[in-house]
Formats: C-alpha cells, structure tokens, sequence
C-alpha cells in the first residue's frame, strides 16, 4: 500500500447535507476497499479562478489515505462518472 492524497471539488449547489454525503461516501470508498483513510480537510466553499463547467465556486476537501493502485484507479473513475464531484486530483505526497 501507498500513501496518497485527494483533493475534490464538490458541486457547491447542493444543500449542506448532501455535500457531506458525497464527502463521506468518497471516503467510504477508500474504507471498503480495505484502504486506510488519513486526516480528511475540509476547506468549504471556495471560489473559483475560473469558470468550470458554468459555476463560479465549490466545496473543496482534502483526504489523506494509504490504498493499493488500483482503488486508485476506482477513485479516479468514481470523480469521473458522479455528478456532485466537479473535479478531483490524487497525487503521491513527497516524503521530505
């Protein structure tokens, strides 16, 4: 298992309520597929520098988590396909 880290945008339009549910079900992910999950941050509402698909702002998280690659690649897939993740990024954090 590696280290990585997660971080997602979800569409700030949705109630308060169902941002957390999609925030815990990324993480649930993790958790099912025998990942650990780490320190989850949450940023809240951020503006945009840009435009992304016609909306100004959203709500951003930030999950550390050790996993094997190919929940990875299922995490990737999943941030693809949802509709209340507007965008998503998993890097492998430098070790200094």
């Amino acid at each position: 298992m590696r280290d990585y880290e997660a971080m997602v945008i979800v569409d700030s339009r949705l109630e308060e309520g169902e941002i957390q549910k999609a925030v815990d079900r990324f993480n649930k992910i993790i958790t099912d597929a025998g990942g650990e999950l780490g320190k989850v941050d949450r940023w809240g509402t951020r503006r945009f520098a840009y435009e992304i698909n016609h909306q100004h702002e959203g709500y951003y998280f930030v999950t550390s988590f050790r996993a094997d690659e190919g929940l990875v690649e299922d995490l990737k897939r999943n941030l693809q396909i949802s509709d209340e993740f507007i965008r998503g990024k998993i890097v492998r954090p430098e070790h200094v």
